[in-house]
């Protein structure tokens, strides 16, 4: 093998782990994304949503009369966090739970009309167990896109490592070339000329 051949693997090597590492940056950066819009401003969706429905049982516990128009004012911001959720990426059970704690809501505000307190703070409480739901699987999710990243950070340190060791590999079989042609072109010019 010749130090141009060595050379050259030399140069495919580093092009072939700078595209991998490309790759492996692109990944991550999805997934650290994912992670802030999927799973960190849903969660602040949900506690603005855990308030309102807090004030909202608050109200019906209490007893006011003004609970149908309160109502309706806590639904009317629940339905606008519920549209800023609806356009994140949703898991499969995220989007059950999710669409259950719509259909909750929508029973609260048909329950609210008909001035059934009873029904409608069954309700109430009902969607925030639907929001505690979700909360726990935006810790879990976000968890698993953790490990995601975590994991790809791994095998890139693990593949740099191999890299690094393969280089020195071959720039010691580069000096071990380099020597040994010095060593040979110095035997040639020591002989002794035979003059006759």
């Amino acid at each position: 093998m010749t130090a141009a051949a060595l050379l050259f693997a030399v140069i495919v090597l580093v092009m072939l782990t700078n595209m991998r590492e490309q790759r492996a940056a692109a990944r991550i950066s999805t997934a650290v994304t994912s992670l802030y819009e999927d799973r960190l401003v849903v969660a602040q969706y949900i506690l603005q949503l855990s308030t309102q429905l807090d004030r909202m049982i608050s109200d019906i516990e209490q007893g006011n009369p003004d609970v149908p128009a309160a109502i309706d004012d806590y639904l009317s911001e629940v339905q606008r966090l519920n549209a800023l959720y609806e356009k994140t990426r949703l898991t499969e059970m995220e989007r059950v739970n999710f669409e259950r704690f719509k259909k909750l809501c929508q029973n609260i505000a048909e329950n609210s009309m008909s001035g059934d307190r009873t029904t409608l703070l069954v309700t109430a409480r009902a969607a925030g167990d639907t929001l505690q739901s979700l909360s726990s699987i935006q810790v879990k999710e976000g968890k698993n896109k953790l490990d995601e990243v975590l994991n790809m950070t791994y095998f890139s340190n693990l593949f740099s490592y191999l890299e690094l060791a393969i280089l020195i590999i071959i720039a010691i079989i580069i000096q071990a070339l380099v020597f040994a042609s010095k060593t040979i072109r110095s035997i040639k010019n020591t002989r002794p000329e035979n003059l006759n």
